[in-house]
């Protein structure tokens, strides 16, 4: 992988993370204890690919930070310690390059596919604010995958995938429909292309009302069916309308 602006020249750049200070460690995992799962993650391929080019920056910053140490070190030897106080400003200036360079390279990692050039390593598609505490790649879905509400069910923390479709903002199940904004189930009429009926006209025999739609939903996420649709996780099921949708609480007894 050739990374733009990082030469021979470059090869002394940028940190690993493991550089970071304990400040930032200590922020992150209080972030990560209290928050919920994260939203909008690219899939393993892509997070593999974000993996293989942020971990060239963080080599590249390694070796920047190993050569410095060695330059100071031998400066100091050599002059008898007499050298020491140029040596040590002329390694923390170099540092510094160091990590502008990084962050420039963490930068091109990070950049969106439709952006101009060859990027899109980490965020293939962008559907929220990235979130340095959780890493590369935060904020952004696979290409062709659509943007729906983090908690939504039949998605992948916000990500709907290809093979899905979107209605009305809600991620369907694999092999449901749309019917007007409403996911259809397979073996369902779309009735007047906005009403999901189990009967070709949408008409009841004898006059009785239809069964609510069965749950195909995958439920992926460890929701409970609710006609349809899945209940976010920690939610249970209280009713299902086709003109209201489901009605998803904590507690039917609430």
């Amino acid at each position: 992988m050739n990374i733009p602006a990082f030469t021979a020249q470059a090869s002394l750049y940028s940190s690993s993370r493991r550089y970071r200070s304990s400040i930032t460690e200590s922020a992150a995992k209080s972030f990560s204890e209290h928050s919920i799962v994260p939203a909008y993650m690219p899939g393993p391929a892509t997070q593999h690919e974000c993996a293989v080019c942020t971990g060239l920056c963080d080599k590249v910053m390694e070796g920047c930070a190993i050569i410095v140490v060695a330059g100071v070190s031998a400066v100091c030897v050599g002059t008898l310690g007499f050298g020491c106080p140029a040596a040590v400003a002329a390694g923390e200036t170099i540092l510094v390059g160091c990590a502008e360079a990084y962050a420039a390279c963490i930068g091109y990692c990070n950049i969106p596919s439709w952006v101009p050039v060859v990027g899109g390593y980490c965020c293939p598609k962008i559907c929220g604010p990235p979130n340095p505490l959780e890493g590369s790649g935060s904020g952004c879905c696979d290409l062709g995958e659509n943007c729906v509400d983090q908690h939504d069910p039949n998605s992948r923390q916000g990500c709907c995938p290809s093979d899905q479709l979107v209605c009305g903002g809600n991620c369907c199940a694999k092999g449901e429909s749309c019917c007007g904004d409403t996911c259809c189930p397979p073996g369902y009429y779309c009735v007047g292309g906005n009403y999901c009926s189990q009967y070709p006209t949408g008409n009841v025999p004898f006059g009785n009302p239809p069964p609510p739609p069965p749950p195909v939903n995958n439920c992926i996420l460890g929701g409970a069916p609710c006609g349809p649709k899945c209940c976010p996780p920690g939610t249970q099921c209280c009713n299902y309308h086709p003109d209201t949708g489901a009605d998803c609480r904590t507690s039917c007894w609430a």
